[in-house]
């Protein structure tokens, strides 16, 4: 699902005081990176408002957008971006000793279109008083979200679009574990099976790092368990969760096959994973009603045995 740069300002024009909340979590789950950022801190919701920078950053290698080494970040949602932007600088620069600045990048982030961006940088670099100067508009999320496309399909379904055939793996957790009284959660889920969801981790782990297609049959009694099971396993894991998303109908593929970045597709029927997109790189996991396997899946298979009923109740 494609988030444009028009719907990025239109949710912060519509709806600022939420966007100022959210947007730092947004950002928080774009720059990490399980094999570079060694330190992630950016308050989010009720946090928001807590005083500090909106966002600190280590990173050994950095990319596109996340500058390498230690960078601080503002994040304001104010329609005069310049005066916001002038007065987090100003206001940081002051109170940061210089030697701190003098190894950190300072970064500026608005989900606004900011005409003077440009022009703005250069003016903070040419003073000198920081290692480097960023800064990201509208512009910059868009495409930003366009390489990380999981992120991008549960940023759009928290603006209200939403993508055929696909969900995130949040949006699809939601819905399967609060159809009974409790709801149910990942821990009860896990009651007595704290041995698949290390195996269902670690060979999920083990494909990823394998450049050939990797793929997964896991068992349990109804289709629909073995796919929340993989769902609330990989949602759990920070690292893969933001590369994952669900198939809910087989026109989802068409998502799957227009974004490589994306590491893991976890089917929500077994059927729906007839023609699947297949490449290199790719995690498949594919559910199964225990006893209806398909003899032709040649993956690794996983069975999720029932738990024990009494250790079930007390968890719920």
């Amino acid at each position: 699902m494609r988030v444009t740069a028009s719907q990025i300002a239109d949710w912060a024009n519509t709806n600022a005081k939420q966007a100022q909340a959210d947007l730092p979590r947004w950002v928080r789950r774009l720059c990490f990176d399980s094999e570079s950022t060694r330190q992630l801190s950016f308050p989010a919701g009720d946090s928001n408002f807590v005083p500090g920078w909106d966002g600190m950053l280590f990173s050994e290698r950095g990319n596109a957008w996340v500058p390498a080494g230690s960078s601080r970040w503002e994040i304001g949602c104010d329609k005069d971006v310049g005066s916001k932007a002038n007065g987090d600088y100003q206001k940081r620069t002051e109170k940061t000793p210089q030697e701190e600045r003098s190894s950190c990048t300072f970064v500026f982030v608005t989900p606004r279109r900011w005409i003077g961006k440009s022009a703005w940088i250069k003016s903070q670099k040419s003073k000198g008083e920081w290692a480097a100067v960023a800064a990201y508009d509208a512009d910059d999320l868009e495409q930003w979200l366009e390489q990380t496309p999981a992120v991008a399909l549960a940023f759009s379904e928290a603006l209200g679009l939403s993508g055929w055939g696909i969900t995130s793996l949040a949006k699809y957790w939601d819905g399967w574990s609060k159809q009974c009284s409790p709801t149910i959660t990942p821990e009860a889920f896990f009651t007595d099976r704290s041995d698949v969801v290390k195996t269902l981790t670690e060979k999920t782990q083990g494909l990823l790092r394998s450049p050939q297609v990797g793929l997964l049959s896991i068992q349990a009694d109804s289709v629909e368990e073995a796919a929340a099971f993989s769902v609330a396993v990989i949602l759990g894991l920070d690292e893969l969760a933001d590369q994952a998303v669900v198939i809910t109908d087989p026109q989802g593929w068409r998502f799957v096959d227009a974004n490589p970045n994306l590491k893991i597709a976890i089917v929500a029927r077994t059927e729906f994973a007839a023609s699947p997109v297949i490449r290199d790189g790719l995690v498949l996991i594919v559910p199964h009603a225990r006893g209806d396997l398909a003899a032709k899946f040649k993956g690794d298979q996983i069975v999720i045995d029932r738990p024990n009923i009494y250790d079930f109740e007390k968890a719920l």
